[in-house]
This record gives C-alpha cells, structure tokens and sequence, in this order.
C-alpha cells in the first residue's frame, strides 16, 4: 500500500505542476527543481523494513525524473507536450525521450507474439536456472565461481522479462522502444552499453550530451555520462537499503573509463570472437561491484561478501 502511494505521488505532482513545468525560461526550471524534492524523497514513505519495495519506488521516482526532464528540454526547443501527450508519455513505462518515440520500429503482430513467446521461455528457463542455483552449497565453492554462475541466469531472467513486456505493450496497441539489442553480443565494453538499457542510453545521448554539446569531448562526455550513471545508482540503492555504500560509484566509473577506452574499437569478423570474450569476462568479474549492492537487498549470495569487497 505504501508503495501505492509513493507511485501515486510521483505521478500526481506533476500532473497537477503540468501549467508550471511547461512555462519557458527560469519559472519552468525552478518548478522541476522544485517538483523533484519530493519525488526524489516519496520511496521513504515505504517502511524501511520493506527494502525491495522502496528499491521499487525509488526507479519510479528515476523514471519519472528522466522524463520531467526530458520535457523541459521539449520546452527548451518551443515544443511543449500538450497535457494527454504528457500523461501518456509519463504513464509509457517504454521510452524516455518522447520526440524519439514515433522513430522507433513497429514490428508486425507475429514479429511480436514470437518476441513475446521467446521470451516467455526465457524468462522460465532463467527462473528455473535461478531456482537450482540457490538450492545449491557454495559453502566449499569460491565466491567468484558463485557469482559468474547466478549472474548469467539473473539477467536470463531479467532481459527475457524486459522483453517480454515490451512485446505484449506493443500487442495491447502501445508505442515501445526494446529496452535490449542483444547485449551478450557486445565486441566491446562501448557496444555493450549501446545495446544495454537503450532507453537510458537515448535519454543521455539526446537530452544531455547532445543538448550540452558534450559530443565535442567523446571521452569527457562519457564519464560524465557515468559519473550521473553512478549518482542515479548510489540514489537507488542508499534509500532501498538506508546507506551509500560506494559500490555503485566504483562500478560505474570502472565501465565509465572502459567505455572511453574502447570507444574506437571496431572488431568484426573473426577479430570479434576474442573481443566478445574478453567483453563478456569484464562484465562479469566487475558487475561483483554491482551485486554487492543487489546483495544488501537480497541474499544474493549464500554467504558472507568476501573480505576484499565487504566492509565498503
């Protein structure tokens, strides 16, 4: 119910802000200011004993933000939504930047209703895999083999799910943008998250760098794009679990400089296999970062982080 409600105000404040947040200049600026302190601090009207469901409210509240802000940067460019375009846009959980959304593909019926069946298999496969992992006693086993074995079937779970959804609002009549484009396929940790979470991805391309004129410093504008990646991150997880833990930052600014590195890379071919490899092993071995927070939500792991990572 508490999450009800925080959902509830995240939605409703800007509905009933709509005349202010559409205003040009510094009055629809400091009205979004205004408009995120209690968005951002509505997850802690759910009670702190019910972690899961303050993380929950707390990527609402992110989603909601991102979008707000993509609107005053409609606003910015003379092309303010009307107020249906803007509840419709809020209440579209498959895209972030609502001037890109008529450009996204439509996929035929079938190209849909076999998306959505794959992906149903998926999803069961990657709960059925999940499920085993967790009967088993890693008590013996090294923490890292416990890690790389999970984390696989957790994003089976995870992507074959986001898939899922975005198939089925596409079948029920709504516009979507594929939250994936496959991104077990990256050749480099730079294509890895061009393909992952696309929606984010756009957000920051179109409405950050782009507007900032960030796309001069290709490198600069990436760890600035990280570095909000990390601030957002560290958000989430402080309110769902009641502190900063730094992991996040590590993780995010790690990808952040892996990013930049291998931005240039262009591997095809057979010079993509290693590329592939070596992408998926770094993604692996440094989402370890990434989980520890997962694991201050849940028991991810059957045991205690080790002694190198605990303690942040």
């Amino acid at each position: 119910m508490r999450l009800i409600l925080a959902i509830a105000v995240q939605f409703l404040l800007p509905l009933v802000c709509f005349p202010l947040l559409t205003r040009r200049g510094r009055p629809g600026t400091l009205s979004l200011v205004a408009v995120y302190v209690p968005i951002a601090l509505s997850p802690c009207l759910v009670p702190a004993r019910n972690p899961i469901a303050r993380a929950l409210a707390a990527v609402s509240a992110v989603v909601i933000a991102v979008k707000l802000f993509d609107v005053r940067r409609d606003v910015q460019r003379g092309t303010p939504p009307r107020r249906r375009e803007f509840v419709l846009f809020l209440l579209n959980p498959f895209v972030h930047v609502r001037r890109c959304l008529p450009a996204e593909p439509r996929p035929s019926a079938r190209a849909d209703l076999v998306s959505a069946a794959g992906a149903a298999l998926g999803l069961a496969a990657g709960i059925i895999l999940l499920r085993a992992l967790f009967r088993i006693d890693w008590g013996g086993r090294p923490f890292l083999a416990e890690h790389v074995t999970k984390v696989p079937a957790f994003f089976l779970a995870v992507l074959s799910g986001l898939a899922l959804a975005t198939a089925s609002w596409r079948l029920l009549g709504g516009m979507a943008r594929d939250f994936m484009h496959n991104p077990v396929a990256a050749t480099t940790p730079a294509d890895f998250w061009r393909r992952y979470n696309r929606n984010m991805h756009q957000f920051f391309l179109k409405d950050v760098l782009v507007s900032a004129g960030g796309l001069r410093h290709p490198a600069r504008a990436t760890l600035v794009v990280f570095g909000l990646s990390a601030l957002i991150h560290e958000y989430l997880f402080s309110i769902a679990i009641g502190r900063v833990q730094g992991y996040q930052t590590a993780f995010f600014l790690l990808q952040g400089f892996a990013v930049a590195a291998t931005a240039r890379v262009k591997a095809r071919g057979r010079t993509a296999v290693p590329w592939v490899a070596a992408t998926l092993g770094f993604n692996l071995v440094s989402s370890v970062l990434f989980f520890a927070s997962v694991n201050g939500l849940v028991p991810f792991y059957s045991r205690e982080l080790p002694a190198w990572l605990a303690g942040w």
